[in-house]
């Protein structure tokens, strides 16, 4: 009887701390390190599997950015990107402003604050792509 309360107790203290030590909110940081780039901006990269590759611009209001990506085509690869006012990729979402193209490789919009504008590069399976970002 009280062997099996002591294993009792050390398998609840045991799940207990391993849920404490995986808190939501570390599992969502993002100390991925952010490229900084300044306009015209030209860079290039291997990304896939669950990685993502960082950027960051200064924008200033009224301006117009444009964001194209291109990659190396190999089988049914796909690179693809977002632009977000969110310096954590987890918690990033494209802005509520600009227009995408229909095949997903550009996107265009006038900056209506100045801040720093965020660019996530993502690819399935893998892709080596060519990021290009222009502020005018």
């Amino acid at each position: 009887m009280q062997i099996r309360f002591h294993r009792l107790l050390f398998l609840f203290l045991a799940t207990v701390t391993t849920l404490l030590a995986a808190s939501p909110s570390r599992a969502q940081d993002d100390t991925t390190p952010k490229k900084r780039l300044r306009s015209p901006a030209i860079t290039r990269g291997f990304i896939g599997g669950e990685s993502h590759d960082s950027y960051v611009i200064r924008a200033r209001k009224g301006q117009t950015m444009t964001v194209r990506i291109s990659w190396r085509r190999e089988d049914d690869n796909k690179a693809d990107f977002t632009v977000s006012e969110s310096a954590s990729f987890f918690g990033a979402e494209q802005v509520g402003f600009g227009s995408l193209s229909a095949d997903s490789s550009r996107w265009t919009g006038r900056i209506p604050k100045t801040r720093d504008y965020y660019i996530y590069v993502v690819a399935h399976p893998t892709a080596h792509y060519t990021l290009r970002v222009n502020l005018k």
